[in-house]
Order: C-alpha cells, then structure tokens, then sequence
C-alpha cells in the first residue's frame, strides 16, 4: 500500500501536466532574464515581462534536466541576468506564472530548442500553429 502511493507520488512530481497546459502554446516576446540555473533534475529561468496593464511581473519557467539541455546544445551560460528573449511554450495551469519552456530566442539570434526532438531551431519555432 505505501509503496503504491509513494508510486503516485513521484508519478506526479514528474509528470508536466499536472503543472502545465501541454495542450496550450503561448509566446512571451521581449521578456528579460532575471536568472538562469541548469541543474538537475530540472532547471529554472526566472524572468520579467510586462503584464496587460505594463506592470512588470516575474514569471517562472521550468527547464529540463540539464544533462537534456546540454545534448540539444544549450550551454549554462547562454542566458545571462538582463538578457531580451522570446520565450515559447506550455503555460501554467489555473493562471499561475509559470511556463514551460520549449524554445528561446536568444539575444545572439540563435534559437535554443530545450526540449526534443522539437522544432527545427530556427525562428519557424517561434510561432503558434
């Protein structure tokens, strides 16, 4: 009985739909780097945008594991504090701020694929189908 439910415990912790709207893509353009932290199991960009009133607001936006990040070629230090980017992915459930990220626009103009195989890594990515 514990051990099941220890089972359903980490199923959930692990599984991004309990936090996340994976049916829903949004793009948060002009955003501004707060921090970027890649660790493991999951790493974390805080950033700030401006809100439908032009009040800025942090969000938070979840990152895969870094081992995952390195393999699709996102480096620990691609994302500095004060950074602009455009931000792509699954936002939080119920209106929290959060996002899962699966695409940056980087300041260099390179295009950061965090999750894959996903998109092309070109701007194309950018977009909501």
């Amino acid at each position: 009985m514990i051990g099941s439910l220890a089972a359903a415990a980490v199923s959930a912790h692990h599984n991004p739909g309990v936090y996340f709207d994976l049916g829903a893509v949004v793009i948060h353009r002009d955003v501004i780097a707060v921090s970027f932290t890649p660790s493991n199991p999951q790493g974390r960009l805080v950033y700030s945008m401006a809100d439908t009133d032009g009040a800025m607001r942090e969000w938070v936006a979840e990152l895969p594991a870094n081992n995952m990040m390195r393999r699709n070629g996102v480096e620990s230090d691609m994302i500095q504090s004060g950074d602009r980017l455009t931000l792509r992915g699954n936002p939080g459930r119920q209106g929290a701020t959060m996002l899962r990220i699966t695409h940056a626009l980087l300041p260099s103009g390179h295009v950061a694929t965090f999750y894959s195989p996903q998109g092309t890594g070109s701007l194309e990515d950018l977009e909501v189908n």
